[in-house]
């Protein structure tokens, strides 16, 4: 599962794949259905959905880790109306998916967002192809602590700075 190319932009509904970018900005792509493309300026608010986590009461769960765990627990949002539904029901559902959230740092518009995305990305994402892909990372992760440390380069001392003349 790549998150990477998919962005929230805020002050603008759903999400976009980003396409490319440009001297100011990037040009996406609407994730609605309607596959409209807009060009967003540089000055825009933009955050990847690879980058985004829960704040938990140990540490951060990254979001892709959330939609695995969605998936694998088939969770059907189907019947529950995320823009109307009650407050109650969102926390609910979303305490069976992250049961240790940090419940002052977790709003519950923060709840339905990551569940609307879900809907949103759920068609569109392989969650078998993230699981093939923890293999080898998990393994190359266990070789790496293996091998020997290499030393760290020492830093050059820098030049003072001469003085300003006036």
């Amino acid at each position: 599962m790549d998150l990477k190319g998919i962005v929230n932009i805020t002050g603008k509904p759903g999400l976009f794949k980003v396409l490319s970018t440009t001297k100011g900005g990037f040009i996406v792509e609407a994730l609605d259905g309607t596959a409209k493309r807009s060009v967003i300026p540089g000055t825009s608010k933009v955050a990847t959905l690879e980058d985004i986590s829960v704040y938990t009461s140990e540490e951060q769960e990254p979001l892709k880790d959330i939609f695995k765990r969605m998936k694998s627990n088939k969770v059907n949002l189907s019947g529950l109306d995320l823009t109307k539904a009650e407050n109650a029901a969102i926390i609910k559902t979303f305490e069976t998916l992250v049961p240790n959230y940090d419940r002052e740092q977790v709003y519950v518009s923060d709840m339905r967002k990551l569940m609307k995305w879900y809907v949103i990305l759920e068609p569109m994402l392989d969650f078998s192809a993230a699981e093939a892909e923890a293999v080898p990372a998990a393994e190359a992760a266990s070789t790496a602590a293996t091998a020997e440390a290499k030393p760290a380069k020492a830093a050059a001392p820098k030049k003072p700075k001469a003085p300003k003349k006036d």
